[in-house]
């Protein structure tokens, strides 16, 4: 398979990112200033840092490859997709 094909079939990979839910696309930053993008049901991409309001839920966290989000006492976590 030449490295065309290989980047096609890798960018082309069906239902890898729920369309109708919160989605986190990646992360990035540094510890001490960590960064998220996470795609909302709408289909906007947004960036965020912890302290920052997400859907009416608080970034509490970005690790490597997850998020976690606050509301009320509840917490929920966005993970990558597998793959």
């Amino acid at each position: 398979m030449s490295e065309n094909e290989t980047v096609a079939k890798a960018a082309t990979q069906e239902r890898e990112i729920p369309l109708d839910r919160m989605a986190l696309i990646g992360t990035f930053g540094t510890e001490e200033m960590p960064h998220a993008l996470v795609r909302q049901s709408s289909g906007r991409i947004v960036r965020v840092t912890p302290g920052e309001r997400l859907a009416g839920r608080q970034v509490l966290s970005i690790g490597v490859g997850e998020v976690l989000l606050g509301k009320g006492n509840g917490v929920t976590r966005l993970a990558m997709p597998a793959g």
